[in-house]
């Protein structure tokens, strides 16, 4: 079995989603993962989260004993430069945003991407796009869900939850990518629905919003999550449509089907196609189409849960092993 290191890119225990998710369940599969965490420890050392998946905390992967070949899985454009230090048989670039934007600091980046990478897989189609042309070895993996974590019903209400009317909620990022124009609107439109917002400021100094009805409630752990999403009468994705979330895939799709409830969205090019969701650009017909959704029975909650449980992480996961191990193959055959 190979063994998987994960640069410090992330802190595991914040905003768990596409990195921590996937190495979590390539473990649980049988690869030893390496994860090095992102942070400053007062007492650096591996810390077991499971027997095949290490937490490296202001250590080195390469001071634990591991069998090869070693994989070095890279989603920061910027730790292609990280190669020599880790001497790997195979890199691995997982492509999870457009480099436009708030992210244009990673295009360049890309040209060493691609000269460096043995695969590169792509979380959107634009993305892919961009790649498939360019790269022998590309494939498209979407996010996903950990559907056994969002789907049951959470025995409790959180208490700093308001209450007395509807609850349309948000989790995620608290970032400059949020169509705040578009919100403003929709919430002074609507001062009978109390609007809900979870995650970190991300690119922010302070949550833009002042609305009575608006809530900020910062960001709750991955553990408590299901408890909030599962008292939304509707999950918000209000996304700009720019050329950076033209490759968003957004993870609280997922998360929302899986909890059951409705979704209202901008039509970003990754939501086009998704059975039951709600889209809308302008934002006096967002509002218009919230009020409805509020009105309405549910009739297609089954048929949500449904598409959330088939994008488990695990297929996810799953699929990209399988090109793993077929790009390794192809390469130690081309030798």
């Amino acid at each position: 079995m190979p063994t998987i290191i994960y640069p410090p890119s992330i802190p595991w225990s914040w905003m768990f989603q596409r990195p921590q998710q996937l190495l979590g369940r390539f473990s649980a599969s049988g690869q030893t993962v390496l994860y090095e965490d992102l942070g400053i420890f007062s007492k650096p050392g591996i810390y077991p989260l499971s027997q095949s998946l290490l937490l490296c905390q202001g250590t080195s992967a390469l001071t634990v004993s591991h069998q090869r070949p070693r994989i070095l899985w890279l989603t920061v454009p910027s730790h292609i430069n990280l190669i020599e230090n880790y001497d790997p048989d195979l890199v691995v670039y997982d492509a999870v945003d457009e480099p436009k934007e708030e992210f244009a600091s990673w295009a360049p980046y890309y040209p060493t991407i691609l000269e460096k990478s043995d695969l590169i897989i792509c979380s959107s189609g634009s993305i892919y796009d961009y790649f498939i042309t360019r790269h022998p070895h590309v494939s498209l993996v979407p996010n996903g869900v950990d559907y056994v974590h969002f789907s049951p019903t959470p025995p409790y209400r959180p208490t700093d939850l308001p209450t007395g009317k509807p609850i349309v909620g948000y989790s995620g990022a608290i970032a400059p990518w949020i169509d705040w124009e578009l919100l403003k609107v929709v919430i002074k439109e609507n001062p009978g629905i109390n609007f809900v917002f979870l995650g970190a400021l991300f690119q922010l100094n302070k949550f833009p919003l002042q609305f009575k009805n608006a809530f900020y409630l910062g960001l709750k752990s991955y553990q408590e999550l299901p408890t909030y999403l599962h008292h939304f009468d509707i999950g918000l994705i209000p996304f700009l449509q720019t050329e950076m979330t033209r490759g968003c895939n957004p993870i609280k799709l997922y998360e929302y089907y899986a909890a059951g409830i409705r979704v209202l969205g901008t039509p970003l090019p990754e939501l086009l196609t998704i059975p039951k969701i709600n889209l809308e650009s302008n934002p006096h017909l967002f509002s218009l189409r919230l009020r409805h959704l509020l009105e309405e029975n549910d009739l297609h909650k089954g048929e949500r849960m449904a598409y959330a449980q088939t994008n488990d992480w695990s297929e996810r996961a799953g699929r990209i092993l399988q090109h793993i191990f077929q790009t390794a193959y192809t390469n130690r055959n081309s030798v």
